[in-house]
């Protein structure tokens, strides 16, 4: 080594700060707590307005006066209550400055986007904690055919049944490929996150698979450790894409032909929801003619089935690992991406510049469109939109055995090219679930605000002491008596009447016609080349 480099003091060496996110370094470590009010909010304003035209109309056009499903219309019922104070709320005081504060309900519901996001980030930490061990994980995800996505909508078990068989050829391949390397019985695992939605708030069933790249060995003291594989290549992705497109196709062709025989299509208590369904499919066939072909790295498309496997988490990054997560349970819409045109239409802004030669950025829709397409991407009840496969599964008899997950930390990591050593936290980190705990556990409202978005919503505003409930408060007298004392509405806003065919909105013009439309405005995007870990939309 050369003596200059012995003679470095560290005053002279360059600063060097590593950030995981732009403006990581110079954040406040902690934020402080502000109550949402979603009522503000274009998404709330929209439903409010249009939710009653759109269910009148759905009960006008069925013959039999069958409108959308009972669980369509409690689900919009619910998010309008979300959040508002006049339902019921927890009361909150700090022992040491008598500051108070009020925390509305949430509805829990699976079309309001806050609770969506909760739900995400709750179940994303659990698995991060207590269920998936240390290892280098690849999110391998699969798109359905534009001709079959209408069918995987309505009917759950060809659903399970396409699932299945993707999986059953995916074990196939990662055990083939653990032989060659002298595993003879590796068992492998994943975890499958099921969408129904596009990036273009267009109906898409497709899954998101996250399974590690290595295969589960059991030891002969019984102990089960993982054995990693190198990652897949371009042509082995394309081979099981085409075995994909082989076995998968052939269970379509079935399902297709039995649903025309059976009349199911038929259905009037259905014939709303599929009208829906049918709406949300538009956009998507028209799109079909912009997709960019551009070749990607570890991606492929066969008749129509297309499969991406270049998103890769190392295995020490417990953070994008919980982030990636939480991106496979995201909500089908993002209050921060939509807005209100000077017309009254919706724009809805892509997360990024749709593939295509035009480089879309933005969708512009009637507000009663907007509606029925988050009418027919509710999932139903008792439809589990995440499975558990391999040695994941509950009842595999492995899963007792697998390694703990790593202990959680509030250290950053900044050597990339190697797995590092536990960094100091600047904050208390919030406690893990204890590996091997046979029930799940959920993390509550302030510490999931805390882990996700820094947010200690415990903390006084005056001074920063913790505070503590004293009551939970749904006593609609009671609720009214102290929210009028406070001077704030006591009364829920008001959902607007269904409105007749002919007569026009006070807020927003005449809708016309239904077909959505992209903004014709937005700027071309410039031409860049492929990024290999960009997930389809």
């Amino acid at each position: 080594m050369p003596a200059a480099c012995h003679a470095a003091s560290p005053a002279t060496l360059p600063a060097v700060t590593y950030e995981r996110t732009p403006g990581a370094a110079a954040a406040p470590g902690l934020r402080a707590y502000r109550r949402r009010q979603p009522e503000r909010t274009v998404l709330h304003r929209v439903v409010r307005e249009h939710l009653g035209t759109v269910l009148d109309e759905a009960r006008r056009r069925n013959e039999d006066g069958c409108g959308y499903p009972a669980f369509v219309e409690r689900e919009f019922e619910k998010y309008l209550a979300c959040g508002q104070l006049s339902q019921g709320f927890a009361r909150l005081r700090c022992s040491t400055c008598g500051e108070e504060r009020l925390v509305p309900f949430s509805c829990k519901g699976r079309m309001c986007p806050s609770c969506w996001a909760r739900r995400a980030a709750d179940t994303a930490a659990d698995l991060v904690d207590r269920v998936l061990p240390e290892a280098r994980y690849r999110q391998w995800v699969l798109s359905f055919p534009y001709a079959t996505r209408f069918l995987l909508a309505v009917d759950g078990a060809f659903l399970t049944e396409m699932l299945t068989a993707f999986l059953r050829l995916l074990f196939s391949d990662l055990r083939r490929r653990g032989r060659r390397l002298g595993i003879a019985h590796g068992q492998p695992g994943s975890i499958t996150f099921l969408q129904r939605f596009g990036g273009v708030i267009n109906l898409n069933p497709h899954g998101h698979l996250l399974a590690p790249d290595g295969l589960f060995v059991e030891a002969p003291d019984g102990t089960v450790e993982l054995v990693p594989l190198p990652p897949p290549t371009d042509g082995e992705v394309r081979a099981l894409t085409v075995r994909i497109a082989r076995r998968l196709g052939a269970i379509a062709a079935r399902r297709l032909a039995e649903a025309n025989e059976d009349g199911r299509w038929r259905d009037p208590e259905r014939a709303a929801m599929l009208e829906a369904a049918a709406e949300a499919l538009k956009l998507a066939g028209t799109l079909d003619d912009e997709d960019d072909d551009e070749p990607k790295s570890l991606c492929a498309r066969i008749d129509g089935f297309s499969l991406h496997a270049a998103r890769e988490v190392p295995r020490w990054d417990r953070e994008g690992l919980e982030a990636l997560c939480r991106y496979g349970l995201r909500a089908p819409i993002s209050l921060d991406r939509i807005s209100l045109e000077p017309d009254g239409k919706v724009r809805c802004r892509l997360l990024r510049p749709w593939p295509s030669p035009t480089g879309r950025t933005a969708l512009v829709l009637e507000p009663a469109v907007l509606v029925r397409r988050l009418a027919a991407l509710i999932p139903p009840p008792y439809q589990n939109q995440i499975r558990y496969h391999g040695v994941f599964a509950n009842r595999h008899a492995l899963r007792p055995r697998l390694p703990p997950p790593p202990p959680k930390t509030g250290g950053l990591v900044a050597n990339l090219s190697a797995p590092p050593a536990p960094a100091p936290a600047i904050h208390a980190p919030v406690p893990a679930v204890p590996p091997g705990t046979p029930r799940r556990r959920h993390l509550g409202w302030a510490a999931l605000l805390r882990r996700v978005l820094d947010i200690d919503a415990l903390a006084c505003p005056r001074c920063a002491a913790p505070m503590t409930v004293l009551a939970f408060i749904t006593d609609p007298a009671v609720v009214r008596k102290i929210l009028t004392h406070l001077a704030l509405p006591a009364d829920p806003l008001p959902r607007a009447p269904a409105r007749q065919p002919d007569e026009p909105s006070d807020l927003f013009t005449d809708p016309g016609a239904d077909a959505p439309f992209f903004d014709e405005d937005a700027a071309p995007r410039p031409a860049r080349p492929a990024d290999p870990a960009r997930a389809p939309p």
